[in-house]
């Protein structure tokens, strides 16, 4: 027998289907809210996947990521894995915070951070608290004149490179450097911050840089602070912290006694250095008075040896001026340094 089939189009459904599909509906739009919902506090509370920090002159964090978080190149850098775990250092480009309150408040220069970058946690950006933050940087906050450091010249301009990991754009940019009565001994304090204005920046394949003249009255150990603060909603800016040793435009002729290569710290370099003037052609000493760890107003194989005795035998410290920059209150018959040393 043939079978006739019959297709209503535009039949009625029957109420109880039409009821459970219009719940469905009801579920999936609130299903889809409560999503974005989601989206939008995660983006709000985590930093994006883009960073970036100095790393000329190279800022705190990327000189322990560059010195090995596995095995760390100098006790600073030791001291902060220890703190902070090796985590923190591997992601070296996210020492940041989310301040939405800049971006409302019009992103003025100079804008004031110190409700969430408070003295003394400067070099971290306030990141110092493990229940806050999944990684934190403490370790940067150390207060030492040891920290490794580039030599500038005071007065002259450098070309700054940020490397960014991924750019942000719009953004701004603010400089601060720390005050002549700053000194390395001192936590950094708002109170002892110089604001140095908003340099207009150039990007290049992941990095931006700009001009800073470093101030002509500038001298010894500085620390250069810069905010990348991001232009939209989140809000987001990137603190990075660098320690700049300044040579007198002046020329005072002051240095640090037994700092042979005038990088401002006392490590296994500066006795090398010192057989290097001593035995090799043409290495030239940059100050010859730093070379003389012993403080006997002579140049000769023993400081090598009085240096090498305090950094690995538990020997005398060199004289004054030291570990700090100064004149030399010895009389001796060594010049005096024509400029002051690269650490001073």
């Amino acid at each position: 027998m043939e079978q006739v089939v019959r297709i209503s189009i535009g039949a009625r459904m029957r109420p109880g289907r039409a009821r459970g599909q219009g719940v469905m509906r009801k579920n999936i739009k609130r299903a889809r809210s409560a999503f974005l919902l989601w989206l939008a506090v995660m983006m709000a509370s985590s930093p994006a996947a883009g960073h970036g920090t100095l790393v000329y002159p190279m800022s705190r964090v990327y000189r322990v990521y560059e010195s090995n978080p596995e095995n760390p190149a100098f006790e600073l850098a030791r001291d902060a894995i220890a703190i902070d775990g090796t985590g923190s250092y591997y992601s070296w480009n996210e020492v940041s915070r989310n301040i939405p309150e800049a971006v409302r408040a019009g992103l003025p220069p100079g804008y004031d951070y110190s409700p969430w970058v408070p003295d003394g946690q400067l070099a971290s950006g306030g990141r110092i608290h493990r229940e806050d933050f999944a990684r934190t940087y403490r370790g940067l906050d150390q207060v030492s004149s040891q920290w490794p450091a580039t030599s500038v010249a005071a007065g002259e301009t450098i070309e700054v490179d940020f490397f960014a990991t991924a750019p942000h754009d719009p953004s701004v940019w603010d400089v601060w450097m720390t005050t002549n009565d700053w000194r390395p001994e001192l936590a950094l304090t708002w109170d002892r911050m110089e604001y140095l204005g908003r340099p207009e920046v150039r990007f290049s394949e992941n990095h931006y840089y700009f001009d800073l003249e470093i101030p002509a009255g500038r001298s010894g150990r500085q620390v250069l602070w810069v905010a990348w603060q991001r232009d939209d909603p989140v809000g987001e800016v990137f603190f990075s912290a660098s320690d700049l040793l300044v040579s007198s435009a002046e020329g005072s002729g002051l240095f640090i006694r037994a700092d042979s290569n005038s990088d401002g710290m006392l490590d296994i370099s500066d006795p090398v250095r010192t057989l290097e003037a001593l035995f090799v052609d043409g290495a030239r000493p940059l100050c010859l008075k730093s070379h003389d760890s012993n403080d006997d107003g002579v140049v000769d194989l023993s400081d090598a040896v009085f240096s090498l005795f305090f950094l690995f035998q538990g020997g005398a410290a060199p004289g004054a001026p030291f570990p700090s920059c100064g004149e030399d209150p010895s009389e001796d018959g060594l010049p005096e340094c024509e400029n002051s040393a690269g650490s001073c």
